[in-house]
This record gives structure tokens, sequence and C-alpha cells, in this order.
């Protein structure tokens, strides 16, 4: 089959499997209206819940068959504000995905619909917004959002690693957290400070000067995740 031909064919292809079914969760596909309207496809997919990312609706006597139904207004234009839907349609995926397969399809299958399938990858499984394109192209090779929909997932790719960090040092700055470390370097330093004062009653080591400075407002120090617990010699 020449390369031509085989473009042509996925072009038509209506639907796509983005993420298979698991026995805990549904899968994930990626199609055009065409394969949103056809009850044919539908059942033969397994699938019960649809996501529309358009203006046009898929017909009525489809949404009735259906357990899950959403719908985001959304034109594929550049200036078209997509990410204020990042979040509405992780919602969605999430919670149908729970008891079946999820169809997500805009006009063509192509751009609207195939960024929020890769803002769902970004959130979901934590891709950088090129994996999870690379991603997506290996199983619907036609996918082309336009370029104000691929800045809008660069940026919404920050916001969810920085709410990461974030909710990270939340949970490692917690005060339980930081009073058993407290106690623990706590302990080591009484360990350490009864070794040297041992040392320079022998009089076996050079003699050293030493303070350290630990107290509880400064125990934590949030950019580095470590404990301050310093020391400062000075030899004699």
């Amino acid at each position: 089959m020449s390369q031509l031909k085989r473009l042509q064919n996925q072009r038509d292809d209506p639907i796509s499997c983005i993420i298979e079914p698991s026995k805990m969760l549904g899968g994930l596909y990626l199609g055009n209206m065409e394969a949103a309207s056809d009850p044919y496809t539908l059942s033969q997919y397994q699938i019960k819940a649809i996501l529309t990312v358009c203006p046009q609706s898929i017909p009525s006597s489809t949404k009735i068959k259906l357990n899950f139904y959403h719908q985001c207004m959304a034109d594929d234009e550049d200036s078209y504000q997509i990410s204020k839907h990042f979040d509405e349609t992780f919602r969605f995926i999430e919670a149908s995905r729970k008891s079946t397969n999820v169809l997500v399809h805009c006009q063509m299958g192509i751009s609207r619909s195939a960024v929020i399938v890769l803002a769902y990858l970004v959130k979901k499984e934590l891709m950088g917004a090129r994996e999870a394109l690379e991603y997506v192209e290996k199983r619907r090779s036609i996918i082309f959002p336009n370029n104000g929909f691929l800045r809008q997932l660069g940026a919404f790719e920050r916001q969810v690693f920085n709410d990461m960090i974030n909710e990270s040092n939340k949970k490692t700055a917690s005060p339980k957290h930081v009073e058993r470390e407290y106690k623990q370097q706590r302990q080591f330093d009484d360990e350490f400070e009864t070794k040297m004062l041992r040392l320079k009653e022998s009089n076996k080591q050079p003699h050293y000067q030493y303070e350290y400075n630990l107290t509880k407002s400064n125990v934590y120090r949030k950019q580095e995740n470590t404990l301050l617990s310093n020391f400062y010699y000075k030899h004699y």
C-alpha cells in the first residue's frame, strides 16, 4: 500500500484508541463526528460516554443511549481559549472511565478533541506536552492541533507540574513532618556534640570551637527540602 493511500485511510478512520480499557478503568478513544453519531461504532467499542468538543451536537437518538454526555462549545481557532475546558473535561473523563469507555470527538477528530485528550494525558499521566503529542500521534497520526491550542497546552503543562511541586512541598513541610525531622536531627546533633567534647577532654584530637544554629523557625528549607543544621568549626 502506498504512503498516500495509507494516509488517506488514516484520515478516513473515524475512531482511534488512545488508552486501552482495563479491568479497573474504561478506555479512552479519540474520533470524529461520524464515530460519535454511529450506533454501530459505539456498540462495537462499548462506548457509553461521549465528550463533544464543538458546537455541533450528536443526534438525540444517540444521546439517550449513553450513560454520560458532555459538550464544550469550542471553536477551532488559534485565538479560542480552549484551556478553559481542560479542568471540566478532565473531571468528565475521569468520572466516566470508572464505569465505561469514553469517546472524545470534534468534527474531524484532529484539533479540538485532540488537544483535550493531550491535556488529559498531561494531568493524568504527568506527561510533558511533547511526550503526550508523540504518544497520541502514534495512535492517531492525523491529529494536528492549531498553534494557539499548542501554546495553551504548554502553559497547562507548566501549571500542572508547578501545582504538583507546590503540593509536594506542602506535604513535606507539614508540622508533623518538620517536628519528626527536627527530633531526629537534634538527636544526631546531641550525639555529635558529646563525641566532640570527649575528644577535646581526652586531647586525642586538635581542639575545635564549634557552635550550631538550630531553631524551629528555620528547621525547614523549602527550596532544598533539607533541615538547617549548620555547624561552624574554628581550629585553634
